[in-house]
């Protein structure tokens, strides 16, 4: 074979080697979705369609990590040890992952990996999405299906027909009887608002699914719950703005903003009916990775969640995970565990 030949031998190799890599990172992954999860406000109420965790000791600690942005292979293991450490030295009860747990189109390589590593502490486990998780390879459902089957995580894909993916519900128990429900939402990823795109929020489905939801569980004796999303609420910062002009009072809230709310400018409602409802103490989320304040607003504690891990931007002074203790009284503490980085 003349040289000429091998060389175009070896180009075309090549570009059929990009072409087929490309297809690897880029072609879809989709799941399917269950058409008869169809939720209406008229049907009958199933408590036992729920998962429980019984809560074992005096108290119970939740584990709050966010944005883990698992998709820089040099930076995987790093992202690994802070998420080891921080169960080592914290041993919650229960891990909750707020969103943008996986970025980019090798999420098909890291939703797997994320699943071995959280089964590996033997503990239950819960997630929800954010506005990354599912931009480029892998859509929600077939994330979801590896999700649902792993045996200590508590993820379900929930009604299709309300908005978002990954709307549920998980009750604590304590003796048997009910003592706390955590509710875990999809704040969505983005919407068309006024000509441009801009961050997603709750759909008014969603809404209405968490009246309903709330409403029934207070029927069963679960009269307190807490809220786990990614998105900000648009109150966030309209909290953070009356918390700095009363004098950043340390008795209704803690932490700093060092960028501004990337909120959607769209608000559907959801912090009204907190409040009409009376049920939901606390909100956690992420997503703004260098904000990490939680300020009690018209009774109800907006908190962020802290950056825990180094991918993407961060602060190597604000990474780390958010302990969230329930006391047996039910009384909910809020500590944020930094690691040096």
């Amino acid at each position: 074979m003349s040289k000429t030949w091998k060389k175009i031998c070896i180009a075309a190799a090549s570009v059929l080697a990009f072409v087929i890599l490309l297809m690897i990172l880029f072609i879809p992954v989709t799941g399917e979705y269950d058409d008869t999860d169809c939720w209406n406000q008229f049907e009958e109420f199933d408590i036992g369609s729920l998962d429980t965790v019984e809560v074992k000791g005096e108290d119970f600690k939740i584990l709050q990590l966010t944005d883990l942005h698992y998709w820089m292979p040099h930076k995987a293991s790093q992202t690994d040890d802070i998420v080891k450490t921080l169960v080592e030295q914290n041993q919650p009860d229960m891990i909750v992952l707020t969103g943008d747990t996986v970025f980019g189109p090798a999420n098909t390589v890291y939703v797997p990996h994320v699943i071995k590593l959280m089964e590996s502490f033997e503990i239950p486990w819960a997630i929800v999405y954010g506005n990354h998780d599912s931009e480029f390879k892998a859509d929600k459902f077939w994330q979801g299906e590896k999700y649902e089957a792993a045996e200590h995580c508590l993820y379900h894909n929930g009604p299709y027909n309300i908005g978002g993916t990954g709307n549920y519900v998980v009750n604590l128990t304590k003796d048997g009887e009910p003592f706390y429900s955590l509710v875990m939402m999809d704040s969505n990823m983005y919407i068309e608002y006024d000509g441009k795109t801009e961050y997603g929020c709750f759909e008014l489905g969603q809404v209405s699914w968490y009246e309903y939801m709330i409403t029934n569980l207070q029927a069963h004796g679960y009269d307190k719950s807490m809220m786990f999303f990614h998105i900000p609420l648009v109150e966030y910062g309209i909290a953070f703005d009356e918390w700095e002009e009363g004098g950043f009072d340390e008795s209704i809230g803690f932490g700093e903003k060092r960028e501004e709310e990337c909120n959607s400018p769209c608000n559907t409602g959801m912090f009204g009916m907190i409040k009409k409802l009376g049920s939901t103490t606390h909100t956690f989320c992420g997503h703004d990775h260098i904000n990490n304040y939680s300020v009690e607003y018209q009774g109800v504690t907006l908190s962020y969640g802290l950056k825990s891990s180094t991918q993407l931007y961060h602060d190597e002074d604000m990474v780390g995970g958010t302990l969230i203790t329930i006391d047996s009284d039910r009384n909910v503490t809020v500590e944020h565990k930094y690691l040096e980085v």
